[in-house]
């Protein structure tokens, strides 16, 4: 059975949720999965009151008024929380850093699809500022030698290319967040592959908790 105390359920519990974002630092909350239908079906069923409480002045018509604008701007605050988090996390992954996993279970599908679309965009910034995704030319297709040289020397690059100055790695056991030599944080969960600094792969490696995938390099 329906009633007044249902409908007022429905703002109590968004306004829960959103406080409980708003604590979440630095993570995503599990969110009801019709959160939003709800908020937006609870709007709807309010503004029929319009239709026949035509003055403004009435409490019916002021009451709906006020729980309209509030389901509005709870749900605002939850999607302005909630896409910064996805944001953010788009941008850890495309900078090689692992991202809790709790965190992607907790996206709802449009978040999601947010979240691949904005690592896919950022990913494709970086290739295309950096120059990586301009054509080369056909694949496999090997310079003449002395072509080789001429355009290895006009752009000051060494005959013999450096070493990779990360380990890629298979992580075995999850790790808590640690600063990484590069200065950067990381938190390793198990069967991740992540990039990481030599200095500390060489003592995850130690001590099993990772395994590098080119040992031999």
């Amino acid at each position: 059975m329906s009633g007044a105390a249902d409908h007022s359920a429905v703002l109590d519990g968004l306004q829960l949720v959103v406080s409980g974002e708003r604590d979440a630092v630095g993570t995503l909350t599990a969110v009801p999965a019709d959160i939003f239908v709800r908020a937006g079906d609870e709007i709807t069923t309010l503004r029929k009151i319009f239709a026949v409480c035509t003055d403004p002045m009435t409490g019916p018509f002021r009451t709906a008024t006020e729980r309209i604008e509030a389901l509005q701007q709870h749900v605002e605050d939850l999607i302005r929380m909630r896409s910064q988090k996805i944001l953010l996390l788009a941008l850890s992954k495309a900078e090689g850093r692992s991202v809790n996993r709790e965190d992607l279970k907790r996206m709802l599908p449009a978040e999601q699809v947010l979240f691949e679309e904005a690592y896919a965009s950022i990913e494709h910034y970086r290739r295309v500022t950096l120059g990586e995704g301009l054509p080369y030319g056909v694949a496999g297709e090997e310079l003449a030698g002395s072509e080789c040289a001429a355009a290895t020397a006009m752009a000051g690059v060494p005959v013999e290319a450096p070493h990779a100055a990360f380990d890629l790695a298979r992580v075995l056991s999850p790790v808590e967040p640690f600063l990484g030599f590069d200065g950067r944080t990381y938190a390793l969960e198990t069967e991740d592959i992540v990039t990481l600094p030599p200095e500390n792969a060489a003592v995850l490696r130690e001590r099993n908790i990772i395994l590098s995938i080119f040992p031999d390099k």
